[in-house]
Protein backbone atom coordinates (compact mmCIF):
# COMPACT_ATOMS: atom_id res chain seq x y z
CA UNK A 1 0.00 0.00 0.00
CA UNK A 2 0.85 3.56 -0.59
CA UNK A 3 1.65 6.05 2.21
CA UNK A 4 -0.62 8.24 2.21
CA UNK A 5 -0.46 12.20 2.93
CA UNK A 6 -1.29 13.62 6.04
CA UNK A 7 -4.61 14.56 6.32
CA UNK A 8 -5.30 18.56 5.04
CA UNK A 9 -8.03 20.95 6.52
CA UNK A 10 -10.68 21.12 3.79
CA UNK A 11 -10.93 23.89 1.27
CA UNK A 12 -14.68 24.73 1.08
CA UNK A 13 -15.65 26.83 -1.19
CA UNK A 14 -16.19 30.87 -0.39
CA UNK A 15 -18.15 31.08 -3.34
CA UNK A 16 -22.18 31.40 -3.80
CA UNK A 17 -23.98 27.78 -3.00
CA UNK A 18 -27.22 27.60 -4.02
CA UNK A 19 -27.78 24.38 -2.73
CA UNK A 20 -31.21 23.63 -0.58
CA UNK A 21 -31.25 22.54 2.98
CA UNK A 22 -33.87 19.81 4.11
CA UNK A 23 -35.90 22.11 5.92
CA UNK A 24 -35.50 25.12 3.85
CA UNK A 25 -33.58 27.65 1.47
CA UNK A 26 -30.63 29.02 1.32
CA UNK A 27 -26.37 28.18 1.23
CA UNK A 28 -25.22 25.11 2.98
CA UNK A 29 -22.80 26.38 6.05
CA UNK A 30 -19.36 26.55 6.11
CA UNK A 31 -19.79 24.31 8.92
CA UNK A 32 -21.90 21.94 7.68
CA UNK A 33 -19.16 21.31 4.81
CA UNK A 34 -16.10 21.00 7.24
CA UNK A 35 -18.82 18.67 9.38
CA UNK A 36 -19.88 16.32 5.93
CA UNK A 37 -15.95 16.55 4.88
CA UNK A 38 -14.58 15.12 8.58
CA UNK A 39 -17.00 12.40 8.57
CA UNK A 40 -15.57 8.06 8.42
CA UNK A 41 -18.13 5.98 6.27
CA UNK A 42 -19.32 3.71 9.24
CA UNK A 43 -19.15 0.84 6.94
CA UNK A 44 -15.74 1.43 5.89
CA UNK A 45 -15.23 1.15 9.66
CA UNK A 46 -16.77 -1.78 10.16
CA UNK A 47 -14.89 -3.71 7.76
CA UNK A 48 -11.14 -2.14 8.85
CA UNK A 49 -12.74 -3.08 12.82
CA UNK A 50 -13.21 -6.94 11.78
CA UNK A 51 -10.14 -7.33 9.44
CA UNK A 52 -8.28 -5.89 12.33
CA UNK A 53 -10.07 -8.19 14.97
CA UNK A 54 -9.75 -11.75 12.96
CA UNK A 55 -6.08 -10.95 12.31
CA UNK A 56 -6.62 -10.73 8.11
CA UNK A 57 -8.56 -10.01 5.42
CA UNK A 58 -9.01 -13.99 4.61
CA UNK A 59 -10.68 -14.34 8.52
CA UNK A 60 -12.57 -11.04 7.95
CA UNK A 61 -14.08 -12.28 4.82
CA UNK A 62 -15.50 -16.00 6.36
CA UNK A 63 -16.50 -14.04 9.39
CA UNK A 64 -18.65 -11.28 7.51
CA UNK A 65 -19.01 -13.02 4.06
CA UNK A 66 -17.70 -10.31 1.83
CA UNK A 67 -15.40 -10.49 -1.02
CA UNK A 68 -11.75 -9.69 0.09
CA UNK A 69 -11.65 -7.76 -2.84
CA UNK A 70 -14.58 -5.42 -1.29
CA UNK A 71 -12.99 -5.57 1.69
CA UNK A 72 -9.77 -4.11 0.46
CA UNK A 73 -11.60 -1.78 -2.09
CA UNK A 74 -13.60 -0.21 1.04
CA UNK A 75 -10.26 -0.10 3.39
CA UNK A 76 -7.87 1.79 0.69
CA UNK A 77 -11.13 4.01 0.77
CA UNK A 78 -10.92 4.88 4.31
CA UNK A 79 -7.12 5.21 4.18
CA UNK A 80 -7.32 8.00 1.07
CA UNK A 81 -10.39 9.50 3.17
CA UNK A 82 -8.13 9.83 6.43
CA UNK A 83 -5.20 10.59 4.27
CA UNK A 84 -2.74 7.58 6.16
CA UNK A 85 -2.01 4.17 5.59
CA UNK A 86 -3.65 2.01 8.51
CA UNK A 87 -2.79 -1.82 7.66
CA UNK A 88 0.39 -3.24 6.76
CA UNK A 89 -0.21 -6.62 4.89
CA UNK A 90 2.63 -9.03 6.10
CA UNK A 91 2.84 -12.61 5.68
CA UNK A 92 0.83 -14.04 9.26
CA UNK A 93 -2.16 -11.04 8.31
CA UNK A 94 -2.21 -7.62 8.85
CA UNK A 95 -0.40 -5.52 11.29
CA UNK A 96 -1.82 -2.16 12.16
CA UNK A 97 0.19 0.91 11.62
CA UNK A 98 0.01 4.27 14.18
CA UNK A 99 -2.70 6.04 12.50
CA UNK A 100 -4.30 2.49 12.17
CA UNK A 101 -4.52 1.99 15.80
CA UNK A 102 -5.86 5.07 16.53
CA UNK A 103 -8.43 4.56 14.13
CA UNK A 104 -9.06 0.85 15.35
CA UNK A 105 -9.23 2.50 18.74
CA UNK A 106 -12.14 5.03 18.03
CA UNK A 107 -13.91 2.22 15.34
CA UNK A 108 -14.15 0.27 18.61
CA UNK A 109 -15.73 2.78 20.61
CA UNK A 110 -18.25 3.94 18.01
CA UNK A 111 -19.16 0.54 16.82
CA UNK A 112 -19.63 -0.21 20.87
CA UNK A 113 -21.82 3.17 21.02
CA UNK A 114 -24.35 2.04 18.11
CA UNK A 115 -24.83 -1.31 19.72
CA UNK A 116 -25.74 0.66 22.62
CA UNK A 117 -27.95 2.91 21.17
CA UNK A 118 -29.50 -0.25 19.33
CA UNK A 119 -30.12 -2.07 22.72
CA UNK A 120 -31.58 1.37 24.04
CA UNK A 121 -34.42 1.15 21.12
CA UNK A 122 -34.87 -1.78 21.44
CA UNK A 123 -35.38 -2.09 25.42
CA UNK A 124 -38.01 0.83 24.74
CA UNK A 125 -39.79 -0.43 22.09
CA UNK A 126 -39.98 -3.58 24.10
CA UNK A 127 -43.25 -1.75 26.51
CA UNK A 128 -44.60 1.55 26.99
CA UNK A 129 -45.68 0.47 30.71
CA UNK A 130 -41.91 0.49 31.74
CA UNK A 131 -38.59 -1.30 31.88
CA UNK A 132 -35.70 -1.95 34.14
CA UNK A 133 -32.51 -3.82 34.12
CA UNK A 134 -29.78 -5.12 35.76
CA UNK A 135 -26.22 -6.32 35.35
CA UNK A 136 -24.30 -8.44 37.74
CA UNK A 137 -21.75 -10.88 37.76
CA UNK A 138 -22.06 -14.80 39.15
CA UNK A 139 -23.14 -15.53 42.07
CA UNK A 140 -24.75 -12.70 43.08
CA UNK A 141 -26.90 -13.36 39.84
CA UNK A 142 -27.80 -17.48 41.13
CA UNK A 143 -27.60 -16.34 44.87
CA UNK A 144 -29.77 -13.51 44.68
CA UNK A 145 -31.28 -12.77 41.74
CA UNK A 146 -34.02 -15.19 41.48
CA UNK A 147 -35.46 -13.56 44.58
CA UNK A 148 -35.20 -10.67 43.48
CA UNK A 149 -37.06 -11.30 40.57
CA UNK A 150 -39.45 -12.70 42.17
CA UNK A 151 -40.76 -10.20 44.67
CA UNK A 152 -40.39 -7.27 41.86
CA UNK A 153 -42.55 -9.57 39.58
CA UNK A 154 -44.86 -9.75 41.87
CA UNK A 155 -45.24 -6.16 42.30
CA UNK A 156 -44.47 -4.96 38.65
CA UNK A 157 -46.26 -7.72 36.56
CA UNK A 158 -46.48 -6.00 33.56
CA UNK A 159 -43.30 -4.47 33.28
CA UNK A 160 -40.18 -5.75 31.41
CA UNK A 161 -37.08 -6.76 33.52
CA UNK A 162 -33.43 -7.44 31.74
CA UNK A 163 -30.86 -9.21 33.52
CA UNK A 164 -26.92 -9.56 32.03
CA UNK A 165 -24.87 -11.69 33.98
CA UNK A 166 -21.24 -10.86 32.96
CA UNK A 167 -17.51 -10.27 34.32
CA UNK A 168 -16.73 -7.58 36.84
CA UNK A 169 -15.17 -5.19 34.28
CA UNK A 170 -18.52 -6.05 31.40
CA UNK A 171 -20.83 -5.04 34.25
CA UNK A 172 -19.18 -1.95 34.68
CA UNK A 173 -19.50 -1.32 31.38
CA UNK A 174 -23.07 -1.61 31.18
CA UNK A 175 -23.76 0.86 33.28
CA UNK A 176 -21.37 3.64 32.23
CA UNK A 177 -22.99 3.17 28.97
CA UNK A 178 -26.41 3.32 29.40
CA UNK A 179 -27.47 -0.21 28.84
CA UNK A 180 -28.76 -0.95 32.28
CA UNK A 181 -30.41 0.68 35.05
CA UNK A 182 -28.50 -0.57 38.27
CA UNK A 183 -25.10 -2.95 38.17
CA UNK A 184 -23.66 -4.57 41.33
CA UNK A 185 -19.93 -3.83 41.54
CA UNK A 186 -17.05 -4.18 43.72
CA UNK A 187 -16.03 -0.87 44.19
CA UNK A 188 -17.63 2.41 44.56
CA UNK A 189 -15.91 4.48 41.12
CA UNK A 190 -14.73 7.57 41.72
CA UNK A 191 -16.99 9.04 39.53
CA UNK A 192 -19.85 11.89 39.83
CA UNK A 193 -22.06 10.50 37.36
CA UNK A 194 -22.16 7.02 39.51
CA UNK A 195 -23.90 6.79 42.83
CA UNK A 196 -23.59 3.58 44.75
CA UNK A 197 -25.22 1.93 47.65
CA UNK A 198 -22.95 -0.59 50.00
CA UNK A 199 -25.01 -3.88 49.40
CA UNK A 200 -22.59 -6.27 51.42
CA UNK A 201 -19.20 -7.08 52.60
CA UNK A 202 -17.76 -10.62 52.02
CA UNK A 203 -14.44 -12.79 53.08
CA UNK A 204 -12.63 -14.47 50.53
CA UNK A 205 -10.71 -17.79 51.47
CA UNK A 206 -8.64 -20.06 50.23
CA UNK A 207 -10.75 -23.33 48.46
CA UNK A 208 -9.52 -26.77 47.99
CA UNK A 209 -10.66 -29.81 47.29
CA UNK A 210 -11.57 -31.85 50.78
CA UNK A 211 -8.42 -33.93 50.15
CA UNK A 212 -6.14 -31.34 49.46
CA UNK A 213 -2.70 -30.94 51.15
CA UNK A 214 -3.79 -28.03 53.12
CA UNK A 215 -7.30 -28.99 53.40
CA UNK A 216 -6.86 -29.44 57.44
CA UNK A 217 -5.55 -26.22 58.23
CA UNK A 218 -7.13 -23.56 59.85
CA UNK A 219 -5.05 -20.45 58.18
CA UNK A 220 -3.05 -20.07 55.04
CA UNK A 221 -0.63 -17.45 55.37
CA UNK A 222 0.11 -14.83 52.64
CA UNK A 223 3.56 -15.73 52.28
CA UNK A 224 2.52 -19.13 52.09
CA UNK A 225 0.32 -18.70 48.73
CA UNK A 226 3.61 -18.72 45.98
CA UNK A 227 4.37 -22.36 47.16
CA UNK A 228 1.08 -23.78 46.08
CA UNK A 229 -0.72 -24.20 43.26
CA UNK A 230 -2.88 -21.32 42.68
CA UNK A 231 -5.71 -20.29 40.08
CA UNK A 232 -6.49 -16.36 39.69
CA UNK A 233 -9.19 -14.73 37.83
CA UNK A 234 -8.23 -13.90 34.35
CA UNK A 235 -9.95 -10.24 33.91
CA UNK A 236 -8.07 -7.52 35.21
CA UNK A 237 -11.13 -5.79 36.59
CA UNK A 238 -12.98 -6.97 39.74
CA UNK A 239 -11.52 -9.95 41.75
CA UNK A 240 -7.90 -9.58 40.44
CA UNK A 241 -6.85 -6.28 41.54
CA UNK A 242 -8.20 -6.79 45.32
CA UNK A 243 -5.99 -9.66 44.81
CA UNK A 244 -3.23 -8.36 43.21
CA UNK A 245 -3.30 -5.22 45.89
CA UNK A 246 -3.32 -7.89 48.50
CA UNK A 247 -0.14 -9.40 46.82
CA UNK A 248 1.64 -6.17 46.34
CA UNK A 249 0.82 -5.36 50.51
CA UNK A 250 2.76 -8.18 51.19
CA UNK A 251 5.93 -7.97 48.67
CA UNK A 252 4.64 -11.07 46.96
CA UNK A 253 4.75 -12.01 43.19
CA UNK A 254 2.31 -14.33 41.96
CA UNK A 255 2.88 -15.57 38.04
CA UNK A 256 0.28 -18.37 37.78
CA UNK A 257 0.39 -20.94 35.33
CA UNK A 258 -3.86 -20.60 35.23
CA UNK A 259 -5.78 -17.51 34.74
CA UNK A 260 -9.68 -18.34 34.24
CA UNK A 261 -12.23 -16.15 33.70
CA UNK A 262 -15.16 -18.02 34.81
CA UNK A 263 -16.34 -18.92 38.08
CA UNK A 264 -17.96 -22.17 37.26
CA UNK A 265 -14.37 -23.13 35.80
CA UNK A 266 -12.56 -22.26 38.62
CA UNK A 267 -14.82 -24.90 40.33
CA UNK A 268 -14.75 -27.82 38.40
CA UNK A 269 -10.64 -27.06 38.17
CA UNK A 270 -10.94 -27.13 41.97
CA UNK A 271 -12.65 -30.01 41.83
CA UNK A 272 -9.93 -32.04 40.14
CA UNK A 273 -7.67 -31.91 43.63
CA UNK A 274 -4.33 -29.83 42.33
CA UNK A 275 -5.21 -26.24 42.29
CA UNK A 276 -6.51 -24.14 44.79
CA UNK A 277 -8.71 -20.56 44.23
CA UNK A 278 -9.37 -17.35 46.63
CA UNK A 279 -13.00 -17.04 46.09
CA UNK A 280 -15.93 -16.05 48.16
CA UNK A 281 -17.60 -18.97 50.25
CA UNK A 282 -20.74 -18.12 48.06
CA UNK A 283 -19.57 -18.78 44.71
CA UNK A 284 -18.96 -22.33 45.87
CA UNK A 285 -21.34 -23.09 48.75
CA UNK A 286 -23.38 -25.98 47.86
CA UNK A 287 -19.54 -28.38 47.93
CA UNK A 288 -18.63 -26.45 50.96
CA UNK A 289 -22.41 -27.75 52.57
CA UNK A 290 -21.80 -31.08 51.12
CA UNK A 291 -17.68 -31.18 52.38
CA UNK A 292 -16.42 -31.50 48.58
CA UNK A 293 -14.58 -27.98 49.56
CA UNK A 294 -13.35 -26.53 52.07
CA UNK A 295 -12.73 -22.76 53.10
CA UNK A 296 -9.87 -21.97 55.03
CA UNK A 297 -9.00 -18.18 56.04
CA UNK A 298 -5.89 -16.28 54.71
CA UNK A 299 -3.73 -14.83 57.24
CA UNK A 300 -3.64 -11.42 57.12
CA UNK A 301 -7.37 -12.00 55.89
CA UNK A 302 -9.05 -10.40 52.58
CA UNK A 303 -12.27 -9.02 51.92
CA UNK A 304 -14.44 -6.98 49.49
CA UNK A 305 -17.80 -4.87 49.30
CA UNK A 306 -19.92 -5.14 46.89
CA UNK A 307 -22.09 -2.09 45.62
CA UNK A 308 -25.46 -1.62 43.86
CA UNK A 309 -24.48 1.26 41.34
CA UNK A 310 -26.52 3.20 39.17
CA UNK A 311 -26.36 6.63 37.09
CA UNK A 312 -26.85 9.86 38.96
CA UNK A 313 -29.07 11.36 36.41
CA UNK A 314 -31.09 7.90 35.70
CA UNK A 315 -34.92 9.24 36.48
CA UNK A 316 -35.95 8.28 39.65
CA UNK A 317 -39.35 6.31 38.56
CA UNK A 318 -41.55 4.26 41.13
CA UNK A 319 -40.13 1.05 38.97
CA UNK A 320 -36.40 2.32 39.21
CA UNK A 321 -37.45 3.00 43.02
CA UNK A 322 -38.72 -0.33 43.87
CA UNK A 323 -35.85 -1.77 42.35
CA UNK A 324 -33.46 -0.76 44.48
CA UNK A 325 -35.77 -1.23 47.47
CA UNK A 326 -36.06 -5.25 46.24
CA UNK A 327 -32.44 -5.76 45.62
CA UNK A 328 -30.95 -4.07 49.03
CA UNK A 329 -34.02 -5.80 50.91
CA UNK A 330 -33.49 -9.37 49.19
CA UNK A 331 -29.46 -9.22 50.01
CA UNK A 332 -30.14 -7.91 53.47
CA UNK A 333 -32.42 -10.47 54.61
CA UNK A 334 -30.23 -13.00 52.81
CA UNK A 335 -26.84 -12.16 54.38
CA UNK A 336 -25.92 -12.48 57.60
CA UNK A 337 -22.55 -12.33 59.23
CA UNK A 338 -20.85 -15.45 58.54
CA UNK A 339 -21.82 -15.80 54.95
CA UNK A 340 -19.63 -14.18 52.01
CA UNK A 341 -20.70 -13.85 48.48
CA UNK A 342 -18.81 -13.93 44.81
CA UNK A 343 -18.17 -11.48 41.78
CA UNK A 344 -15.35 -12.47 39.60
Amino acid sequence: MNQYPALQEPNLPKSKDTTKSVGGYGRKSELAGLASANVLDARRMFYFFHVVRTGSFTAAEATLDIAQSTLSRQIQQLEEDVGEQLLLRTGRGVALTHAGEIVYRQAEVILREMSVAREQLAAARQSSRGSISIAASRPFTTRFLPEIIDRFVGLFPDVHLTVHEASSGHVYQYLADGVVDFAVVLYSPNSQKITTKKLLHEQLNLVVRNDHLLATRKSVTRKSLGTIDLMLPAALHGTRSILEKYFEAGDLVIDPTLRLDSVSLMKEVVAQGKYAAILPSMACEAQLLDGSFVAIPLNPPISRTLYLASLRDRPRTKIFEAMEQVIIDTVGENVVSTMDGDDL
